[in-house]
Protein backbone atom coordinates (compact mmCIF):
# COMPACT_ATOMS: atom_id res chain seq x y z
CA UNK A 1 0.00 0.00 0.00
CA UNK A 2 1.57 3.29 -1.11
CA UNK A 3 1.45 6.36 1.07
CA UNK A 4 1.88 8.51 -2.02
CA UNK A 5 -1.06 7.42 -4.15
CA UNK A 6 -3.32 10.25 -3.06
CA UNK A 7 -3.40 13.64 -4.87
CA UNK A 8 -0.78 16.10 -3.69
CA UNK A 9 1.29 13.41 -2.03
CA UNK A 10 4.43 14.30 -3.97
CA UNK A 11 4.26 17.82 -2.60
CA UNK A 12 3.81 16.46 0.89
CA UNK A 13 6.94 14.36 0.45
CA UNK A 14 8.93 17.35 -0.74
CA UNK A 15 7.74 19.18 2.36
CA UNK A 16 9.64 16.74 4.49
CA UNK A 17 12.85 18.46 3.48
CA UNK A 18 11.61 21.96 2.72
CA UNK A 19 11.71 24.97 5.03
CA UNK A 20 12.59 24.96 8.68
CA UNK A 21 11.21 21.73 10.18
CA UNK A 22 9.26 21.89 13.39
CA UNK A 23 9.91 18.19 14.00
CA UNK A 24 12.81 15.86 13.35
CA UNK A 25 12.83 13.95 10.07
CA UNK A 26 11.77 10.65 11.73
CA UNK A 27 8.92 12.47 13.49
CA UNK A 28 7.74 13.97 10.20
CA UNK A 29 7.86 10.58 8.51
CA UNK A 30 5.99 9.05 11.44
CA UNK A 31 3.25 11.67 10.96
CA UNK A 32 2.95 10.79 7.26
CA UNK A 33 2.75 7.07 7.97
CA UNK A 34 0.25 7.61 10.75
CA UNK A 35 -1.93 9.82 8.54
CA UNK A 36 -2.12 7.01 5.98
CA UNK A 37 -3.02 4.49 8.70
CA UNK A 38 -5.67 6.83 10.13
CA UNK A 39 -7.22 7.23 6.67
CA UNK A 40 -7.49 3.47 6.38
CA UNK A 41 -4.87 3.10 3.64
CA UNK A 42 -3.25 0.38 5.74
CA UNK A 43 -5.49 -2.34 7.14
CA UNK A 44 -5.01 -3.68 10.69
CA UNK A 45 -2.33 -6.34 10.57
CA UNK A 46 -0.91 -5.14 7.24
CA UNK A 47 2.86 -4.99 6.92
CA UNK A 48 4.61 -1.63 6.45
CA UNK A 49 7.75 -2.06 4.34
CA UNK A 50 10.74 0.07 5.29
CA UNK A 51 12.43 -0.14 1.90
CA UNK A 52 9.32 1.09 0.07
CA UNK A 53 8.90 4.07 2.39
CA UNK A 54 12.60 4.96 2.20
CA UNK A 55 12.34 5.09 -1.57
CA UNK A 56 9.13 7.12 -1.54
CA UNK A 57 10.45 9.67 0.96
CA UNK A 58 13.91 9.74 -0.66
CA UNK A 59 15.66 8.97 2.62
CA UNK A 60 17.75 6.14 3.98
CA UNK A 61 16.05 3.34 5.89
CA UNK A 62 17.39 4.70 9.20
CA UNK A 63 14.88 7.59 9.57
CA UNK A 64 12.06 5.30 8.43
CA UNK A 65 13.04 2.69 11.01
CA UNK A 66 13.11 5.38 13.72
CA UNK A 67 9.70 6.66 12.56
CA UNK A 68 8.26 3.18 12.94
CA UNK A 69 9.71 2.95 16.45
CA UNK A 70 7.89 6.21 17.29
CA UNK A 71 4.65 4.68 16.07
CA UNK A 72 5.34 1.47 17.99
CA UNK A 73 5.71 3.52 21.17
CA UNK A 74 2.21 4.86 20.55
CA UNK A 75 0.82 1.36 19.84
CA UNK A 76 0.06 2.26 16.22
CA UNK A 77 2.44 -0.34 14.78
CA UNK A 78 4.01 -3.49 16.17
CA UNK A 79 7.57 -4.41 15.19
CA UNK A 80 8.03 -8.18 15.15
CA UNK A 81 11.46 -9.88 15.01
CA UNK A 82 12.22 -11.12 11.49
CA UNK A 83 8.70 -10.13 10.36
CA UNK A 84 8.91 -6.35 10.14
CA UNK A 85 6.41 -3.69 11.15
CA UNK A 86 2.67 -4.27 11.10
CA UNK A 87 -0.34 -2.06 11.84
CA UNK A 88 -1.78 -2.95 15.23
CA UNK A 89 -5.33 -4.02 15.83
CA UNK A 90 -6.37 -3.20 19.39
CA UNK A 91 -9.01 -5.21 21.18
CA UNK A 92 -12.31 -3.58 22.06
CA UNK A 93 -11.29 -3.59 25.72
CA UNK A 94 -7.97 -1.89 24.93
CA UNK A 95 -9.75 0.79 22.90
CA UNK A 96 -12.17 1.44 25.74
CA UNK A 97 -9.33 1.58 28.29
CA UNK A 98 -7.25 4.04 26.24
CA UNK A 99 -10.23 6.36 25.74
CA UNK A 100 -10.87 6.25 29.49
CA UNK A 101 -7.27 7.15 30.34
CA UNK A 102 -7.30 9.96 27.78
CA UNK A 103 -10.57 11.32 29.21
CA UNK A 104 -9.22 11.45 32.75
CA UNK A 105 -5.90 13.07 31.81
CA UNK A 106 -7.46 15.59 29.44
CA UNK A 107 -9.98 16.53 32.12
CA UNK A 108 -7.12 17.00 34.59
CA UNK A 109 -5.25 19.18 32.10
CA UNK A 110 -8.24 21.44 31.40
CA UNK A 111 -8.91 21.87 35.13
CA UNK A 112 -5.49 23.53 35.38
CA UNK A 113 -6.56 26.24 32.93
CA UNK A 114 -8.12 28.73 35.31
CA UNK A 115 -6.94 31.86 33.47
CA UNK A 116 -7.00 31.41 29.68
CA UNK A 117 -5.25 33.69 27.20
CA UNK A 118 -7.83 35.41 24.94
CA UNK A 119 -5.57 34.58 22.00
CA UNK A 120 -6.04 30.87 22.73
CA UNK A 121 -9.80 31.34 22.83
CA UNK A 122 -9.67 33.12 19.45
CA UNK A 123 -7.65 30.29 17.89
CA UNK A 124 -10.02 27.66 19.25
CA UNK A 125 -12.98 29.72 18.01
CA UNK A 126 -11.55 29.61 14.50
CA UNK A 127 -11.39 25.81 14.63
CA UNK A 128 -14.89 25.66 16.10
CA UNK A 129 -16.20 27.61 13.13
CA UNK A 130 -14.96 24.82 10.87
CA UNK A 131 -16.43 22.14 13.12
CA UNK A 132 -19.84 23.78 13.06
CA UNK A 133 -19.73 24.47 9.32
CA UNK A 134 -18.93 20.84 8.52
CA UNK A 135 -21.21 19.18 11.07
CA UNK A 136 -23.96 18.44 8.55
CA UNK A 137 -21.77 17.78 5.52
CA UNK A 138 -21.66 14.22 4.18
CA UNK A 139 -18.37 12.39 4.62
CA UNK A 140 -16.95 15.17 6.81
CA UNK A 141 -15.72 12.92 9.63
CA UNK A 142 -12.04 13.23 8.67
CA UNK A 143 -12.09 17.03 8.47
CA UNK A 144 -14.02 17.21 11.74
CA UNK A 145 -11.52 14.94 13.43
CA UNK A 146 -8.57 16.97 12.13
CA UNK A 147 -10.08 20.15 13.60
CA UNK A 148 -10.58 18.49 17.00
CA UNK A 149 -6.97 17.27 16.92
CA UNK A 150 -5.80 20.83 16.32
CA UNK A 151 -7.92 22.08 19.25
CA UNK A 152 -6.40 19.41 21.47
CA UNK A 153 -2.92 20.52 20.45
CA UNK A 154 -3.76 24.14 21.22
CA UNK A 155 -4.88 23.14 24.71
CA UNK A 156 -1.75 21.06 25.22
CA UNK A 157 0.54 23.90 24.13
CA UNK A 158 -0.85 26.19 26.82
CA UNK A 159 -1.47 23.79 29.72
CA UNK A 160 1.88 24.52 31.38
CA UNK A 161 2.85 20.84 31.68
CA UNK A 162 4.90 19.70 28.71
CA UNK A 163 5.09 16.07 29.82
CA UNK A 164 1.32 15.84 30.26
CA UNK A 165 0.84 17.34 26.80
CA UNK A 166 3.20 14.71 25.33
CA UNK A 167 1.34 11.86 27.00
CA UNK A 168 -2.00 13.19 25.80
CA UNK A 169 -0.60 13.54 22.28
CA UNK A 170 0.40 9.88 22.35
CA UNK A 171 -3.02 8.81 23.64
CA UNK A 172 -4.76 10.93 21.00
CA UNK A 173 -2.75 9.16 18.32
CA UNK A 174 -3.63 5.75 19.75
CA UNK A 175 -7.35 6.54 19.76
CA UNK A 176 -7.50 8.50 16.52
CA UNK A 177 -8.37 5.58 14.27
CA UNK A 178 -11.25 4.76 16.58
CA UNK A 179 -12.34 8.38 17.08
CA UNK A 180 -13.17 8.36 13.36
CA UNK A 181 -15.79 5.71 14.10
CA UNK A 182 -17.29 7.92 16.77
CA UNK A 183 -17.69 10.81 14.31
CA UNK A 184 -19.02 8.85 11.36
CA UNK A 185 -22.56 10.29 11.55
CA UNK A 186 -23.73 13.90 11.19
CA UNK A 187 -25.61 13.57 14.49
CA UNK A 188 -22.41 12.71 16.35
CA UNK A 189 -20.53 15.56 14.66
CA UNK A 190 -23.23 18.04 15.64
CA UNK A 191 -23.09 16.78 19.22
CA UNK A 192 -19.30 17.08 19.17
CA UNK A 193 -19.38 20.67 17.89
CA UNK A 194 -21.94 21.67 20.53
CA UNK A 195 -19.84 20.15 23.30
CA UNK A 196 -16.65 21.88 22.14
CA UNK A 197 -18.61 25.14 22.05
CA UNK A 198 -19.81 24.56 25.62
CA UNK A 199 -16.23 23.91 26.71
CA UNK A 200 -15.03 27.20 25.22
CA UNK A 201 -17.81 29.15 26.91
CA UNK A 202 -16.77 27.67 30.23
CA UNK A 203 -13.13 28.60 29.62
CA UNK A 204 -14.15 32.16 28.73
CA UNK A 205 -16.12 32.35 31.99
CA UNK A 206 -13.18 31.03 34.02
CA UNK A 207 -15.06 27.81 34.81
CA UNK A 208 -12.28 25.26 34.38
CA UNK A 209 -14.31 22.50 36.06
CA UNK A 210 -17.21 23.04 33.67
CA UNK A 211 -14.84 22.99 30.70
CA UNK A 212 -13.26 19.76 31.94
CA UNK A 213 -16.66 18.12 32.46
CA UNK A 214 -17.67 19.06 28.91
CA UNK A 215 -14.57 17.54 27.35
CA UNK A 216 -14.80 14.42 29.52
CA UNK A 217 -18.37 13.92 28.32
CA UNK A 218 -17.24 14.41 24.73
CA UNK A 219 -14.58 11.70 24.96
CA UNK A 220 -16.96 9.34 26.75
CA UNK A 221 -19.48 9.76 23.92
CA UNK A 222 -16.79 9.02 21.32
CA UNK A 223 -15.65 5.98 23.29
CA UNK A 224 -19.17 4.56 23.51
CA UNK A 225 -19.81 5.03 19.80
CA UNK A 226 -16.43 3.62 18.75
CA UNK A 227 -16.88 0.55 20.97
CA UNK A 228 -20.45 0.09 19.70
CA UNK A 229 -19.27 0.08 16.10
CA UNK A 230 -16.36 -2.25 16.85
CA UNK A 231 -18.72 -4.66 18.61
CA UNK A 232 -21.06 -4.57 15.63
CA UNK A 233 -18.22 -5.51 13.30
CA UNK A 234 -16.94 -8.23 15.64
CA UNK A 235 -20.35 -9.81 16.22
CA UNK A 236 -20.90 -12.98 14.17
CA UNK A 237 -23.77 -12.80 11.69
CA UNK A 238 -27.03 -14.22 12.94
CA UNK A 239 -27.64 -17.47 11.12
CA UNK A 240 -31.10 -18.19 9.86
CA UNK A 241 -32.65 -21.64 10.35
CA UNK A 242 -33.04 -23.64 7.16
CA UNK A 243 -36.47 -23.43 5.56
CA UNK A 244 -38.93 -26.04 6.82
CA UNK A 245 -39.51 -28.87 4.40
CA UNK A 246 -42.73 -30.82 4.40
CA UNK A 247 -41.77 -34.50 4.57
CA UNK A 248 -44.86 -35.32 2.52
CA UNK A 249 -43.64 -33.35 -0.49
Amino acid sequence: MSLLRTPGAAAATAGLRGGRPLMSLPEQIAERIFAAIARGEYAPGERIREEMLAEQFAVSRGPVREALRILERDSVVCILPNRGSHVTQLSIQEVSDIFEIRRDLLGAMVRRMVAVDPLLIARIEAELGELEARANQPAAAEAHLEATVRIGRLLGETCGNERLAQILGSLARQTRRYSRLGLATAARRRESALTWRAMVRCLEAGDANGAASAIEGLIDASRREAVRQLQAVAAPPVSQPPPHKDILQ
